[in-house]
């Protein structure tokens, strides 16, 4: 995109707030345009000095001037920090809601700190650009579009000094950002690999610590911070020549205003106060050209932060949902995969041509080696990804037809990582149903074996579990996740490795919990365990993504392959069961 492109997309958010920020822009412009007046009114009150005028209205007129100036100026810029805080609040949330609302494939493939990264620095890089524009953008072009013909008016010999200067500045900043075009967008690259190496070393500190790797990342990040400050260090120099060179020329200039000013007052041409209003116009303008420099290096800059962003709200644009689709109704809980082929890009991993029907109230167990596609199948089912080809349908219904959230309000997941927030322990079971009572998240917690930890801590319920729950065991935090998937109460429910992180005892309690919550609902179990089973209706054994095998698990246990393997593997079945059970 161009910097103007750039430049007007930025503009296109302050949309919302369209009359406000007209008003406030108009009264800058107002500024700009009167503050014309100040150089004039300097330049009269040294006119009546060398001619003993009566010199006090002027001061009086000059000084109320000044005055009502800065008081002025002071409001609208009040105003126009407000309005550039407020949005920029508002664009964060509402960026924020985007793109969480993304798949995930889309988060594996960006990258989460980089996508927060970017929202980050383009909030920043927007407010900028906002409160610049409301306060001096358009005063700025405004007042340079003035001061020209009213110098000219003044006199043409002294503005053509002034029409120099600003080709010479416009000249500067042209090549300037031409030499820094492509090191300033290696800067950002550079900002980018910073963050995400902090964001993946905070977010793994136990391992950090544990591998006592703290000397180790530290370094890693001397060496990226290294790398952005020599692909950031060129630019400056540039931005700081492009700065000398632009106070040498106004400087110049300057100097050559008094010569041809003074040599003017001495032939008579012009009166001494009409050489001091001139300086001040000059003054002016190149106060008005250092701006309008500043602003064309904070478009320059605003290009490399911005460009992400804008390509990050764009594919989030393109894969929200389209209008008009259905929503899912009461659900009984028949599900069928037709079909279903779904790669991950770039590799061969996913599932290949899955066909299956758990009928409305079976528990369906889908088991196989790591990496064999049972999470991606389940995945499927929520519409966290699209199949490539195939369909899924619940209760005779199309998934796609329909939106996710009504289809994901049908379905309660137990993820094999419990996923909590950092917030109490009723707010975690609470993200099951808004607005449960105190009653239904106590009952859910103790249909989850879970009441009896909660009720040892010292706040109970409101106790906060810590970032990803790290205040908790690995079981306290598994039996919430049941708990929370239990107030949910859904027609269909996903197990995925709900108990692997459960002792013995604990499974056992919280089996008997599961067993209850999986009457008259459609559940889906992933389980590595495969003794987590063995009371499912139907047992499908993926292998590479394909299913290998599909039946009961008593037939598939007789079948003598590879879940029969697996199942010898583990010691559930030896071949003295396998003979007596026959």
């Amino acid at each position: 995109m161009s910097l103007l492109q750039i430049y007007w997309r930025a503009l296109t958010y302050l949309g919302a707030n369209r009359l406000k920020v007209t008003v406030v822009v108009i009264a800058n412009v107002v500024l700009a345009a009167v503050s014309i007046i100040e150089p004039i009114l300097f330049g009269r009150i040294f006119d009546a000095i060398s001619s003993n005028s009566p010199v006090t209205p002027i001061l009086l007129a000059w000084a109320g001037f000044g005055l009502f100036n800065t008081i002025a100026y002071v409001l609208v810029a009040r105003e126009a920090d407000r309005l550039a805080h407020g949005r920029r609040a508002t664009l964060l949330t509402e960026a924020f809601g985007r793109i969480i609302s993304m798949p995930l494939s889309w988060h594996h493939k960006r990258g989460t700190s980089n996508a927060l990264h970017t929202l980050l620095r383009a909030a920043e890089t927007l407010f900028g650009l906002w409160l610049e524009f409301m306060r001096t953008h358009l005063a700025t072009a405004v007042a340079i579009l003035l001061l020209i013909p009213t110098a000219i008016s003044m006199d043409w010999r002294l503005s053509l000094v002034l029409f120099a200067l600003s080709i010479v500045y416009w000249f500067i900043g042209r090549m300037v950002m031409k030499r820094t075009k492509e090191g300033q967008a290696s800067v950002e690259s550079h900002y980018h690999n910073v963050f995400s190496h902090v964001s993946d070393s905070i977010s793994n500190v136990s391992v950090v610590h544990s591998y006592n790797r703290i000397e180790q990342e530290t370094r890693a990040l001397r060496d990226y911070t290294k790398n952005l400050l020599a692909a950031q260090y060129p630019v400056l120099d540039w931005w700081a020549l492009a700065g000398a060179l632009n106070r040498t020329a106004s400087t110049v200039s300057m100097g050559i205003i008094l010569v041809i000013g003074t040599m003017l007052v001495q032939n008579g041409e012009l009166k001494i106060g009409d050489v001091i209003a001139f300086i001040g116009f000059a003054n002016l303008l190149i106060g008005r050209l250092d701006l309008l420099r500043q602003f064309a290096t904070q478009i320059f800059e605003a290009r490399a932060k911005l460009d992400d962003f804008f390509v990050l709200e764009d594919s989030v644009e393109e894969r929200e949902e389209p209008a008009g689709l259905a929503e899912l109704g009461a659900v009984r809980g028949k599900v069928e995969f037709r079909n279903i082929n779904f790669a991950f890009g770039g590799t061969s991993q996913g599932v290949h041509d899955v066909s299956f029907v758990a009928n409305a109230g079976e528990t369906v167990a889908i088991v196989g080696p790591t990496g064999a596609g049972k999470t991606t199948l389940v995945n499927l089912l929520q519409r966290v990804y699209e199949p490539d080809t195939g369909k899924i349908f619940v209760d005779g219904t199309d998934i796609s037809t329909v939106t996710r959230k009504s289809l994901r309000n049908s379905i309660a997941t137990v993820f094999q990582d419990a996923g909590l927030l950092n917030r109490s322990i009723s707010e975690n079971i609470r993200l099951g149903r808004d607005g449960a009572t105190e009653e239904e998240v106590l009952a859910a917690a103790e249909a989850a074996a879970a009441a009896d930890f909660i009720q040892t801590r010292l706040t109970g319920f409101d106790t906060s579990v810590g970032e990803r729950g790290n205040r908790l065991s690995g079981g306290e935090r598994q039996r919430i996740a049941i708990a929370r998937a239990i107030l949910k109460n859904a027609p269909i429910l996903v197990l995925d490795e709900a108990t692997s992180a459960l002792d013995v005892e604990t499974e056992a309690r919280v089996k008997v919990a599961i067993d209850r919550l999986r009457e008259n609902r459609t559940t889906f179990i992933i389980a590595h365990r495969l003794s987590t089973v063995r009371d499912a209706d139907k047992v499908i054994f993926l292998e590479q993504g394909r299913v290998a095998e599909m039946g009961s698990f008593d037939e598939l246990s007789d079948k003598g392959g590879r879940f029969a393997s697996l199942l010898k593997t583990s010691g559930l079945l030896t071949d003295d069961s396998k003979t007596a059970a026959e």
